[in-house]
Parts: structure tokens; sequence; C-alpha cells
């Protein structure tokens, strides 16, 4: 009987509530406090979730990065290796062009050229395409962060520390050196810069 007074004690006057059977008060009572119980002391199911949800978010953004990473770890990888094939292509183009130009090439050659000049442009857009690029460092000053020296040789005054060959080609990924040119610096010695000043 408590129970079914207890399901019709909402909106009673205070009259009518004193007017019940004595043992539903406690659980009017009871009611009561839990509705004026401030939302502080109820329970923490909400700041759980809100830890929860902030924890999946950095869990996600981590992933993210770590995935991030270890793709632009095997893109560096397989260039690193494909490069020194790439170089040599670009050795012959360079070598086959000087040949042609002197007309010391046969039709079979120029049509290899032509081959090999086609070959190279789809490389040259597949790397442009992912953030690679050749560095060129013939002619301008020598770089320790984008070049390494390996011979330093006698030099005129106005190429005094200036790269005048480059033995290994350097490349960049991203604005990043990939793998750093190997180099020769010029070096004027001490009587030529008298001299030319």
């Amino acid at each position: 009987m408590s129970k079914k007074h207890h399901k019709h004690t909402d909106g009673l006057t205070e009259q009518e509530r004193q007017e019940l059977p004595a043992d539903c008060e406690p659980e009017i009572e009871a009611q009561e406090e839990q509705e004026a119980a401030p939302a502080t002391q109820q329970p923490d199911y909400y700041e759980k979730y809100v830890r929860l949800s902030a924890d999946f978010e950095n869990f996600r953004k981590r992933t993210e990065r770590e995935k991030a990473a270890l793709l632009a770890y095997g893109k560096k990888d397989f260039v690193e290796k494909l490069l020194p094939a790439y170089e040599v292509l670009l050795r012959q183009q360079s070598k086959m062009q000087k040949e042609a130009a002197d007309k010391k090439v046969s039709e079979e050659l120029k049509n290899l050229l032509g081959g090999l000049n086609m070959v190279l442009g789809e490389m040259d857009k597949a790397f442009k395409a992912e953030g690679i690029q050749r560095m060129e460092v013939i002619g301008k000053a020598y770089d320790p962060q984008t070049s390494e020296a390996i011979a330093v040789i006698p030099a005129k005054a106005d190429q005094d520390g200036v790269v005048l060959e480059e033995v290994q080609m350097g490349f960049a990924i991203d604005g990043k050196v990939l793998r750093p040119a190997r180099v020769v610096v010029g070096k004027a010695e001490e009587e030529t810069k008298k001299n030319e000043a």
C-alpha cells in the first residue's frame, strides 16, 4: 500500500502529505533529499565519460602521427634504395646528350636516348609528387648542411669555397636532406688571393 501511496505523492500539498500513512514518509523524504541534492553529488559517470573521451582523442591523434611517421620512413627507405639507379640514369642521359650534340651517336642510340628521356621524365614526376628533388650544388658556396666535401682542390680566388664538382648527387625530401651531395670544393691559395686583390 505504501508503494501505491508513494506513486501518487508527486504534487501533493503539505497538508495532504501529513494525512498520508506513517510508513510512506521515509520514502517521500528520501525522494526529496535525492531531488534536492546538488548536481555535483551525482554519480561521476559524466566525469568518467569526459576522461574516456579525452583519452580516446589522444589515442587517435597519437595513432595518426605514428602512421604518418611509418609511411614517411617507408617512403624514405625505398627512395634511398632507388637513388643510386636514378643517379646512374641521369649521368648516362647527360653523357648521351653531349654525344648527340657532337653528332657522335647513331640513330639507334638517339632512339635509346629518347626512351631514356621518357623513363626519367616519369621518374621525375613520381619524385616530384612525393616531394623529392635533386639539390643543385655545383657553382654554389659549399654548405655543410646539404653537402659533404670529399676533396679540396686549388682554385681561383673567386672560386674559393665554391663547389666545383659533384661526385654523388644530393637529394632532399620535403625540404629536408635525404642524401647529402658529395662534392669537390675549390680553395684559393693565399698567393692567388693576394695577386687578384
